[in-house]
């Protein structure tokens, strides 16, 4: 139940499926890899060798993706539910967290070779290609989360997490709203520091594939810019994130509390319908 979305293409390829409540997963996991070049091309216009290696790579990964991972992803849904259906602890957070991280880092892990192999044959007039592709998203992320009056973003901040919430338990009751509502206007403020994060990691991955490092350096180093996505905070963003972080269990702990016994069931049937078919998608 996290919020926050990683920067690179690369961070959305699976995960998100499990995380973002997609109600057409079948046809979004068979068809990832198609979303996937074109992001990618849209990030650094490959050239013809280029697409063809990155094409040959991300089959062979998202084979083992389905083969290997998409039954951890049911196991995972499964378990949740299970904890759902017992009523949620802080220590069902903590088991959450370190289920969905593992499964993220073994992507990056696996994918940071084949990365490397691509990436580290970028041109100079590809950087420039990254650096407008950059701008434009920096462009939007300003526009969505710090433009505007402190009210607006508000309004807004509350409506996006009451949508996302009943996309997973159903229509919320208006006590539930109002609670809810309080609790993320308390959320501490973080926009203005993921702004400069983003721009920290950009220009992180910019200095490392411009050293045209040898291979074995190169997936070191996408492999720890990958997987680290705190590397870059400053001190205070990551006081505030800590908070945040805190207070996003707190939140999800009493909307435990706070669940109607037919939005319990809406949320267990909802993983209980992924894991299904997590488990049919894992065996094409």
């Amino acid at each position: 139940m996290r919020l926050h979305k990683p920067l690179l293409p690369l961070l959305c390829l699976f995960l998100p499926l499990l995380l973002s409540g997609c109600s057409v997963i079948n046809v979004a996991y068979n068809n990832v890899d198609i979303a996937i070049r074109w992001l990618f091309d849209d990030y650094f216009d490959f050239n013809t060798r280029q697409q063809a290696q990155f094409n040959l790579d991300l089959q062979r990964v998202h084979a083992w993706h389905r083969r290997e991972e998409l039954p951890k992803y049911a196991m995972l849904c499964t378990e949740t539910a299970r904890r759902i259906e017992a009523g949620l602890k802080s220590a069902d957070l903590d088991w959450m967290d370190n289920a969905m991280e593992a499964r993220r880092e073994a992507l990056m892990h696996y994918a940071a070779g084949d990365l490397a192999s691509v990436l580290g044959t970028m041109e100079p007039a590809q950087f420039g290609v990254m650096d407008t592709k950059f701008a434009k998203e920096n462009a939007k992320f300003r526009k969505e989360h710090l433009d505007g009056t402190p009210e607006t973003l508000e309004k807004k901040r509350v409506k996006k997490s009451l949508e996302r919430i009943e996309d997973w338990v159903g229509t919320l009751e208006s006590n539930q709203k109002e609670r809810i509502a309080a609790m993320v206007k308390a959320f501490p403020q973080s926009a203005e520091h993921r702004y400069m994060h983003r721009a920290t990691r950009q220009k992180m991955l910019r200095e490392l594939l411009e050293a045209k490092l040898p291979k074995d350096k190169l997936e070191e180093g996408l492999r720890q810019w990958l997987t680290d996505w705190g590397n870059g905070r400053t001190a205070e963003h990551e006081r505030v994130w800590v908070q945040w972080v805190k207070q996003l269990r707190q939140l999800i702990l009493e909307l435990d509390a706070m669940l109607t016994p037919k939005q319990r069931l809406h949320l267990t049937q909802k993983l209980h319908g992924y894991a299904k078919d997590f488990t049919v998608l894992s065996k094409r």
